[in-house]
């Protein structure tokens, strides 16, 4: 195993397609190839674009510099404080909030959308701040390195 695993790493980056097997269950396949196949894309290139996007969604976390992007939140706005807390969050970082959206979806739930541009570290505090309160159902970041 490690002389294949040494011979791909030797190829990485070189610009040629590598091969590679993945294990996963039976069900979710299926899943996978349904929807591609309802957009008429194959299951290479759709493998492809979801690494992409996996490490779009993770890298800006683990490097230093500016980002730009978005803060998507699902909320119970029934859940007592929530909306007050959301409010003074946004104040405490004034230095990376560009600007939010807040959307009633249902008699319970919102979504705020917070515009944020700075500090990649000041904005992983914040997702973590916001994803850590109760009432919080759904976090989800658009971020893009800057400059």
């Amino acid at each position: 195993m490690s002389q294949r695993k040494n011979k791909v790493e030797e190829n990485l980056g070189d610009g040629r397609v590598v091969r590679f097997g993945v294990s996963v269950p039976a069900d979710l396949l299926r899943e996978f190839d349904e929807t591609i196949s309802q957009i008429g894309m194959k299951r290479s290139k759709a493998i492809r674009l979801a690494m992409r996007n996996f490490l779009a969604d993770r890298n800006w976390q683990c490097k230093e510099g500016n980002v730009v992007g978005t803060i998507n939140i699902i909320y119970n706005h029934e859940t007592r404080g929530i909306d007050e807390y959301l409010t003074e969050i946004q104040h405490e970082y004034l230095d990376i909030v560009l600007s939010n959206t807040h959307i009633h979806l249902d008699k319970e739930h919102c979504i705020l959308i917070i515009i944020v541009k700075g500090s990649a570290k000041r904005v992983k505090e914040l997702l973590d701040r916001v994803s850590s309160k109760k009432g919080v159902k759904q976090v989800r970041t658009v971020v893009s390195p800057i400059g």
